[in-house]
C-alpha cells in the first residue's frame, strides 16, 4: 500500500474541531473600545507585514482612516469625497456606500488597493447612484499615509436594477485571486412567508449566467483586465459567467476566510424568517449555497419540495427573526494568540440584535456544529439601538475587531480562561474520520513528524511534512482501515510528543 497521498501538507493550521483534551468554548468575552468613528465596516492591517501594528479602519460614508499608536490619525487615507463623489446621500444606514476594501498581496512594494462601493466612478461618470462597483486605488508614492486619489481603475461595474442586496465584501485567498461577494440585487420582498413574498423575484441567485448573488474569483493586478483563473468551476459551461466561484446567495454581507485553512465562512441575509452561516472549504468550488430555493435551511420557492435533488448547501447555522434580531452580520473564525479559548471558534453577531443577546460562536465539536451565544463585555455596554453591528476586522496577527454604528473595538480577553489549564491540545476533526481529518495543534507550532499506532501497539504510519512544516494538516484516512489509532505528535523543539486518539470508520468497506 502506498500512503504517498495519506498526508498532505497545507500552508495553514487547520481546522476548527475537537478533541478529548479541549476545554470548554468561552461563555464571555472583553472587548475594549479603540476609537470613535462613523459608521465603521471594516478594520484589517496597514499593510501586508505580518508584524504591523498600524490598522486601516474603513467607514461606509466613503473614508479610510488610519489608527495608529492608540489613535485615528487627523487626516484620513482615503476619502471618496474628495474625488467629487458624495455618497453620503445614499448609502448611509443601509447596504450601499463604502462596503470593501482589500489590498493586494504585493501591496506593500505596489501600492495598489482594491475597494467596493456603490455610486458613480471616481469622475463621476456611470448610469445610476447604487450601481455595484470594484475599483484599484493606489497608494501615494511620496507618503504611505494616502492614497493616490488621481489615479483609479474600474475593474468591474455591475448595474444594479434595485436598491440593496450588494454584498461586497473582499479578500485575497491564500492563492492569490480576489473572491468577491455580490448580492441578488434586489429589494426585500413584502414580508409574506415563502415565493409569495417575492425576494430576489428575477432569480439571479439561482442564474450561474449573471454574476449577482455569487461569489466571485477573479485575477486582478492594479489597472490590468482581471484575468479568469483556469480552475474557476464554469470556465468550460457556456451558459454560465467564468467569474463565479460560488452561488445562490441573497445578501452575502459579511463573510471571511479562515485565515489558516482557507474555508470561507459566508453570513447571508436573510428575506422573510432566517439569517444563516454558511461554509464551504477551500478545496471547493461551484457550491450552491441554495438562495432562492431556500432560505435558511427552509424551503421558499417553492414551498415544499423545493431541493429533490440535495444539490444545494445546507448553513452550519441558520436562526429565526425575532423581536430583536433581522440582519446576519458574519465574523472570523478565531486564529489569535491573545485568547487561547477562543482559539478555532467562529464569532459572529447580527445587527438589530439590541437585547441580552449579541454575539455568538459556531464550533464542530467532532460530531456536529454547535452554535453557542457569547456575552462581550465592553466598557458602557453596547449602546441600544445606536451601536449597530456592521462587521468585524482581522489583522494579521489573527486578533478580531467589532465594527459598530460609532466605532471600533478589540476583543481582548476571556476574563474567565483558566491558565493553569493543560496547553497545547490537539484538535481533530472529524473524529471519527471516514475519507479524511483535519489535525490542529492550535497554536503556530512546527511539526516534525505523526506516528500511528494501531490498538495492539504496533506502528503502522509514520507521517513526515512535505510543505513547510506549519502546525496543521490535513491527514487522508480513506486507504486506512476502520479501527481506533494513537497519534504520538512530534513538534520541532520539544522533547516529549502530544498523543491523541484517532478513530477511522468508512461508511463503505470492500
Amino acid at each position: 500500500m502506498s500512503y504517498k497521498a495519506v498526508f498532505q501538507s497545507f500552508w495553514f493550521l487547520c481546522f476548527l474541531g475537537m478533541s478529548f483534551l479541549m476545554d470548554a468554548q468561552p461563555t464571555r468575552l472583553v472587548a475594549e473600545r479603540m476609537a470613535e468613528l462613523d459608521y465603521v465596516i471594516e478594520v484589517l492591517s496597514f499593510s501586508n507585514d505580518p508584524n504591523e501594528d498600524r490598522l486601516l479602519v474603513m467607514c461606509q460614508d466613503g473614508r479610510i482612516w488610519v489608527f495608529e499608536d492608540g489613535a485615528i490619525l487627523d487626516e484620513p487615507f482615503f476619502d471618496i469625497g474628495e474625488t467629487g463623489l458624495d455618497i453620503l446621500d445614499f448609502g448611509i444606514g443601509s447596504e450601499e456606500g463604502l462596503i470593501g476594501i482589500a489590498l493586494d498581496p504585493d501591496y506593500d512594494t505596489n501600492g495598489f488597493f482594491y475597494l467596493t462601493y456603490n455610486g458613480f466612478l471616481p469622475d463621476g461618470s456611470g448610469d445610476n447612484l447604487f450601481d455595484w462597483h470594484l475599483v484599484a486605488f493606489k497608494r501615494s508614492d511620496d507618503d504611505p499615509y494616502k492614497a493616490d486619489l488621481d489615479w483609479w481603475s474600474e475593474v468591474l461595474t455591475i448595474p444594479m436594477i434595485r436598491r440593496g442586496h450588494n454584498g461586497g465584501k473582499i479578500a485575497f485567498g491564500q492563492d492569490g485571486y480576489l473572491y468577491v461577494s455580490v448580492g441578488d440585487g434586489g429589494a426585500t420582498g413584502t414580508g409574506a412567508p415563502g415565493g409569495g413574498s417575492g425576494g430576489d423575484i428575477d432569480n439571479n441567485a439561482q442564474n450561474t449566467g449573471v454574476l449577482l448573488g455569487s461569489i466571485l474569483r477573479l485575477d486582478v493586478e492594479g489597472d490590468a483586465p482581471y484575468g479568469i483563473p483556469d480552475d474557476n468551476p464554469f470556465v468550460d459551461d457556456e451558459n454560465a459567467r467564468d467569474e463565479i466561484w460560488a452561488y445562490g446567495l441573497r445578501n452575502p454581507w459579511r463573510w471571511s476566510f479562515d485565515r489558516l485553512t482557507g474555508d470561507l465562512y459566508v453570513g447571508d441575509v436573510g428575506e422573510v424568517d432566517w439569517e444563516e452561516i454558511s461554509m464551504m472549504e477551500a478545496d471547493e468550488s461551484a457550491v450552491n449555497f441554495g438562495w432562492r430555493l431556500l432560505e435558511g435551511s427552509n424551503c421558499y420557492e417553492p414551498v415544499v419540495d423545493c431541493d429533490p435533488n440535495d444539490e444545494t448547501r445546507l448553513p452550519l447555522y441558520d436562526y429565526a427573526h425575532s423581536e430583536t434580531l433581522c440582519s446576519v452580520i458574519g465574523g472570523y473564525v478565531y486564529r489569535g494568540s491573545a485568547i487561547p479559548s477562543l482559539y478555532g471558534n467562529y464569532i459572529y453577531s447580527d445587527a438589530c440584535g439590541f437585547g441580552e443577546e449579541k454575539f455568538w460562536l459556531i464550533y464542530n465539536d467532532g460530531i456536529s456544529w454547535v452554535n453557542q451565544w457569547v456575552e462581550v463585555d465592553i466598557d458602557g455596554g453596547f449602546l441600544p439601538f445606536g451601536e449597530t453591528r456592521f462587521g468585524f476586522g482581522e489583522d494579521n496577527q489573527g486578533e478580531l475587531y467589532i465594527c459598530t454604528r460609532i466605532g471600533f473595538s478589540k476583543i481582548v480577553a476571556d476574563p474567565d480562561f483558566d491558565t493553569t489549564a493543560k496547553e497545547n491540545p490537539i484538535f481533530l476533526a472529524p473524529n471519527p474520520a471516514d475519507q479524511y481529518t483535519r489535525l490542529d495543534l492550535g497554536g503556530p507550532f512546527f511539526l516534525d513528524r505523526i506516528e500511528v499506532y494501531d490498538n495492539t501497539g504496533r506502528q503502522t504510519l509514520q507521517l513526515v511534512p512535505n510543505g513547510p512544516g506549519l502546525g496543521g494538516y490535513r491527514i487522508d484516512t480513506s486507504a486506512i482501515p476502520s479501527g481506533v489509532y494513537t497519534l504520538r505528535v512530534f513538534c520541532r523543539d520539544t522533547e516529549e510528543p502530544r498523543t491523541t486518539r484517532l478513530v477511522v470508520t468508512h461508511a463503505q468497506e470492500d
